[in-house]
């Protein structure tokens, strides 16, 4: 056991657990990720507990608990308002298909809990008194700021394959260099990649997207090849890490890619990266479906990459002199697409030199000023249109309160009630009128 390390909030907060457990005479530590955290002077977020009890030891002792994962050996521990998750030291014999192992056994020592994780800054435990328990080295590996695998790399990603995806969102979040043994192990294992599900590995990609790091984990994933390998096939990633990985200067992508950090928003990061595959819509929906990201999701991104397609061309086509047709074809896409869309578009495109900052400004100070971006927000609905002008619903109902949406949006109308029905009524006139002609 190393000097006592200074014990962050936390961890105070849940000493209580250790004490107690330890006080039946079980052995209890922190392990994981608070303790790697802590060591490097990080927020921590979960707490987590190993101990030698056995689960139903562990219910013994706290009677406010959950049996979350009694077949892992977690139960959850309700303590001073919160949770904490208490686990069983343990082994785990032959994964089962790269990714589960077959059989949990619960064991006494906590080296063999330790044995049993992914990488060296994962594996140190720290005692109720802030002591280190560090037999495989993290400690060293986080001074040197190095990625290394506990024991053999080639069996840890062997036992499991997504262990290789988390190997480089820690690289990448940490700013961490592999060292040669994992990045071998790695680069001669990732055909096992096939054998995760899609949601893990959208998972483990949509974290390091989220990081402030995406720009080197986009570096790490083309430079392993992993994506290449994953049980369905995501053609616009694999089209971007393939121009990544060949520098084409004619685009500037590593230089648009190392600005991504700019973008605070998850989802813009995705739509960022996916227009600047170049990848067809038909292949941008197929990556989209095949990571299974939420529907609602889906669209989310999708609805950026339908901007750009219709927004660049008019934008660069038509010159000042067609700045009220501009203006149209821009208020038709955010009415077809949303304003959140929008809004994600006009964030990427600032990272970009392709538009002028002048245009943006103005296409954000036109989208800023749209009173209504649907027919949901407009000041009047079909049951008092129809009412006013004596009709049955039918198919010009849609179509005049498209028109009314196109003009209030362009703000040619008012958003208020009695101007929306004036203008209607108006409108109906005249199509009277030419009907009778």
């Amino acid at each position: 056991m190393s000097k006592p390390v200074s014990m962050p909030e936390p961890m105070h907060k849940a000493l209580p657990v250790l004490e107690l457990l330890t006080a039946r005479g079980f052995e209890a530590v922190f392990v994981g990720g608070c303790v790697r955290d802590t060591i490097m002077g990080l927020p921590i977020h979960d707490v987590d507990i190993a101990t030698s009890a056995k689960p139903d030891q562990v219910m013994d002792v706290f009677p406010s608990c959950i049996p979350t994962g009694l077949q892992h050996g977690t139960v959850t521990v309700r303590q001073n308002g919160k949770s904490y998750e208490v686990t069983t030291f343990r082994e785990e014999s032959a994964y089962e298909k790269h990714r589960r192992p077959s059989e949990v056994v619960f064991i006494s020592n906590l080296d063999g809990d330790l044995l049993r994780r992914d990488l060296t800054i994962n594996a140190i435990a720290m005692n109720k008194k802030g002591q280190l328990y560090d037999p495989f080295g993290g400690l060293q590996d986080i001074q040197s700021h190095a990625i290394r695998c506990v024991g053999d790399a080639e069996a840890r990603f062997q036992e499991d394959a997504l262990r290789m995806l988390r190997a480089v969102r820690f690289a990448a979040k940490f700013r961490y260099s592999f060292t040669y043994r994992t990045w071998r192990g790695l680069r001669l294992h990732r055909e096992l990649l096939v054998h995760i599900a899609m949601e893990r590995v959208f998972s483990e990609l949509d974290r390091m997207l989220a990081g402030k790091e995406p720009e080197l984990a986009i570096h790490l994933l083309a430079r392993s090849g992993l994506l290449r390998h994953t049980a369905k096939s995501l053609p616009a990633i694999e089209r971007l890490l393939e121009m990544y990985s060949n520098a084409l200067k004619i685009n500037n992508l590593r230089e648009r890619i190392c600005r991504l950090r700019q973008i605070a928003e998850p989802d813009t990061r995705w739509a960022a990266l996916l227009l600047w595959s170049e990848a067809s819509m038909e292949q941008v929906k197929e990556t989209l479906s095949a990571l299974r990201l939420a529907s609602k999701r889906q669209t989310s991104i999708a609805a950026v990459i339908y901007i750009n397609k219709e927004m660049t061309e008019s934008a660069l086509l038509l010159s000042d002199e067609n700045s009220k047709r501009l203006r149209s074809c821009w208020i038709e896409s955010v009415i077809a697409h949303g304003k959140e869309a929008a809004h994600r578009w006009l964030d990427i495109m600032k990272l970009e030199s392709r538009l002028p900052n002048l245009l943006l400004d103005k296409l954000s100070i036109w989208l800023e000023a749209m009173p209504a971006c649907s027919v949901k927000q407009l000041a009047v609905n079909g049951n008092e249109l129809t009412l006013e002008l004596g009709l049955k619903p039918g198919e010009w109902l849609g179509k005049l309160m498209r028109k009314l949406l196109m003009c209030t949006a362009a703000e040619e109308l008012p958003n208020e009630r009695q101007a929306l029905l004036d203008q209607a009524k108006i409108w109906m006139s005249k199509d009277n009128d030419h009907d009778h002609e």
